[in-house]
């Protein structure tokens, strides 16, 4: 297996704490590592973290994990689709050394090989959005064997798929969990198509809309991915671990962690002793 390049020293290992929203990192780690590649994966669950990824087809039909649809931008392949080369040339590509040196030889993983990561790799119990780009039939009963065969229903659910493919992968297994990006004036509309588990929401909730989601029993997410200062305002971040939900999907996750962490000492250091 690629050797691995986890980053411990960024955040000490115990410093996430279970009552918080579990923090997804979008791609992986990937301010630190390659984007959608293992050790991106690797470093996530070795935190504590749960991870989002991109799933798309090759020629052969393999589910592999890329985000874009062609592969020069995160590989040293050309501008052309995914679609145009098999699984074993997809692996003749650097996917690490645009990133850095010390990643060359890494690969485009496959999804399977991600799942087997997950099962080998992770600390405790995790989440993992699976970004559906680009999946044919073949691969959506595919997604749903791999899930199964690494027993990750409950540890993960699929979004941006259409809601043609949202209920195929559903009649094929009712456990596998479906998302979506959700706004504020379409809350009520969702909850009353009652067909998705997993709320990404693209705003930051109050507690009467918390409340309203743990009442149906949906998990409850804060999509807050990309890059910018938009993104990683602390007030959002603090905010929806007030209100208390289940996670939060993030270009940032280590200083999100970190500023976490810090409010918990603060009020810590504030109690009074017995």
């Amino acid at each position: 297996m690629t050797r691995f390049f986890v980053f411990l020293i960024l955040l000490p290992l115990g410093s996430l704490h279970a009552d918080d929203p579990i923090l997804i990192g979008h791609r992986g780690l990937l301010r630190h590592a390659p984007e959608n590649t293992l050790p991106a994966f690797a470093s996530c669950l070795e935190l504590g973290m749960g991870f989002e990824l991109d799933i798309r087809t090759t020629k052969d039909g393999k589910l592999v994990v890329l985000h874009d649809a062609t592969l020069e931008r995160t590989t040293d392949g050309p501008a052309r689709p995914l679609t145009e080369f098999t699984w074993d040339q997809l692996r003749e590509f650097d996917a690490g050394s645009w990133f850095d040196p010390r990643f060359a030889g890494l690969r485009v993983p496959s999804l399977e090989e991600t799942f087997a990561l997950i099962r080998e790799r992770k600390r405790r119990p995790t989440l993992i959005a699976l970004n559906i780009k680009g999946i044919t039939r073949d691969g959506e009963r595919e997604l749903v064997r791999l899930l199964a065969k690494f027993a990750l229903f409950e540890e993960s659910f699929a979004f941006d798929q259409s809601a043609q493919c949202s209920q195929r992968l559903k009649k094929l297994d009712s456990r596998i969990r479906i998302g979506r990006n959700v706004r504020r004036e379409a809350l009520d509309s969702t909850l009353a198509e009652d067909a998705i588990d997993v709320f990404l929401l693209t705003f930051v909730p109050n507690e009467a809309e918390v409340s309203l989601l743990r009442k149906h029993r949906r998990t409850i997410l804060f999509n807050y991915a990309g890059t910018g200062e938009h993104r990683r305002e602390e007030k959002n971040w603090l905010r929806v671990r007030e209100v208390g939900i289940d996670g939060m999907l993030t270009d940032y996750p280590l200083d999100c962690a970190q500023l976490w962490q810090r409010v918990r000492a603060s009020a810590d250091s504030t109690k009074v002793k017995p």
